[in-house]
């Protein structure tokens, strides 16, 4: 993986260096960093975010996929929508039934797996801080 070192490269509202050594370059010149932020920037977002990078295979349902993460389906259908609508996810449509999954672009996917980890990694240190270790 390469990490951001050059200084050509900035990212809207970081607010420190280590913010920026996460992103993929090529991520944030394109503003695909900035796009998974966005859609990821709540509990529910960053749920369907975890579980598609989580389960990268799974080709479901809103309402099925909604039961798995603990949620309704008026919560993640706008969110369904909005990664579907950036190209992260794929959403098909099976008969009747419209289904979303993982999309195939490698850069995309590449992406949102770096952004998970980055939420996984910022919510494991302030666990720390907050049991006082």
């Amino acid at each position: 993986m390469t990490l951001l070192k050059d200084a050509r490269f900035r990212i809207e509202g970081a607010t420190d260096l280590a913010d920026e050594e996460k992103v993929i370059p090529w991520a944030e010149g394109n503003g695909l960093w900035s796009t998974v932020a966005s859609l990821a920037s709540d509990l529910v977002g960053a749920d369907v975010a975890t579980f598609f990078v989580q389960n990268p295979y799974t080709c479901d349902s809103a309402e099925s996929l909604a039961v798995r993460i603990g949620r309704s389906v008026e919560q993640i259908e706008p969110v369904l929508a909005g990664f579907a609508g950036a190209l992260l996810l794929e959403k098909m449509q099976l008969g009747e039934l419209v289904v979303y999954a993982l999309t195939d672009d490698a850069q995309r996917r590449q992406t949102l797996q770096q952004y998970v980890s980055w939420l996984q990694e910022g919510y494991h240190w302030a666990r720390m801080v907050m049991d006082g270790q």
